[in-house]
């Protein structure tokens, strides 16, 4: 059987802490400052974090009774790590107090360590920290070459994870924004036609299983094509980006704006009945014209119709988000076809066919 302190029994036990990626980064860390303990037969362990002249803990592995915890800092060279740093390599000692070159060392005036095992873990081509093992008691023989192996392979481990780590959040993060540039519009910073989709599918299902009602209504920049050919596109995009921002900001909280295309935003009031979102409607042409981006007042058409599911049975929602933006795009034509800087209910449409 092998001895727990064996470089054999530190292989096995260091490849069983490093495939247990399930259990978390803390977890393997605390197990293989457990191992180091173990292996070196002291007392406490830390992996260590260095930024300028802070050096904090990370994590950590101490007996009862001492007062040490993730995240306590230090003055970096009051520590022992700083003998660790400015090395560059490995340090063992094992009785402070009897070497000459830290006896008088501020970590041992203040700790009164006396025996002691670090390495620098290195990160992005600079120190990170390091990982250290030490204990108020002299050690009881020679630290040796086999003791420093098993130091690398841990700090090698650590070094490696901390990498594949951070290579880890960089995709995270690139998954994000990429996640974001596909449902989102890159000059409004609103969600684009995709989005829009995404989103009213779920809205439309949950609006069929509770049987409530909605609104969507189609808002239009009045004589957009004039502002682009007489002020530019750029003007145009700022103008884009203003009118987007302003709807956002006169919106209530639970509802939605998204970019349909160009000029065009389809907006989406949950929960909402036709008079509630009219007050609305209402409300954002009303701050859209104190917009002052151009010489002349900027000015909107609005389309809209009505979603109600009190009685109607499971919907397909991508035929009834096709119906309502068909029916919303009549009444903008029909805002549009009457001056513009208006606002047109479908129903209003309907009830003129009716009556002609």
């Amino acid at each position: 059987m092998l001895s727990p302190s064996s470089s054999e029994a530190v292989i096995r036990r260091l490849y069983q802490i490093t495939q247990d990626y399930e259990r978390g980064f803390e977890h393997q860390i605390t197990e293989l400052i457990r191992m180091g303990l173990t292996r070196f037969k002291l007392d406490i362990g830390i992996l260590s974090h260095v930024v300028g002249e802070l050096y904090t803990v990370d994590y950590c592995v101490v007996p009862d009774g001492i007062e040490l915890k993730k995240g306590d800092e230090f003055d970096f060279k009051s520590t022992y790590c700083a003998i660790t740093c400015k090395a560059k390599g490995p340090v063992a000692i094992e009785n402070m107090g009897q070497d000459d070159r830290y006896a008088s060392h501020p970590a041992y005036q203040a700790f009164g360590l006396e025996s002691y095992i670090g390495i620098p873990i290195r990160f992005d081509g600079q120190v990170y920290g390091t990982l250290n093992f030490s204990s108020a008691i002299p050690y009881t023989r020679q630290f040796e070459e086999i003791d420093i192996d098993a130091l690398q392979l841990m700090a090698s481990w650590i070094e490696v994870e901390l990498i594949r780590r951070k290579q880890e959040q960089q995709l995270e993060a690139l998954n994000q924004k990429l996640k974001f540039q596909a449902y989102y519009d890159s000059l409004t910073n609103i969600p684009n036609r995709r989005g829009m989709f995404k989103h009213m599918m779920k809205e439309l299902n949950r609006a069929s299983r509770n049987q409530s009602q909605g609104s969507l209504s189609l808002v239009d920049i009045d004589f957009f094509k004039r502002v682009n050919d007489t002020y530019g596109h750029s003007v145009g995009d700022q103008v884009l980006q203003q009118v987007a921002q302003t709807i956002s900001e006169a919106l209530r909280e639970y509802d939605y704006v998204a970019r349909l295309g160009g000029e065009e935003f389809v907006l989406w009031f949950p929960d909402t009945n036709e008079a509630d979102n009219l007050e609305v409607c209402r409300r954002i042409m009303a701050s859209i014209k104190r917009i002052e981006r151009l010489p002349e007042p900027l000015t909107v058409s609005i389309g809209s119709c009505q979603l109600d599911c009190k009685n109607c049975n499971k919907i397909d929602a991508a035929d009834t988000l096709a119906d309502l933006l068909e029916k919303a795009d009549k009444a903008l034509y029909q805002a549009k076809a009457d001056g513009r800087n208006r606002l047109v209910r479908y129903e209003d449409i309907i009830d003129v066919k009716k009556e002609g």
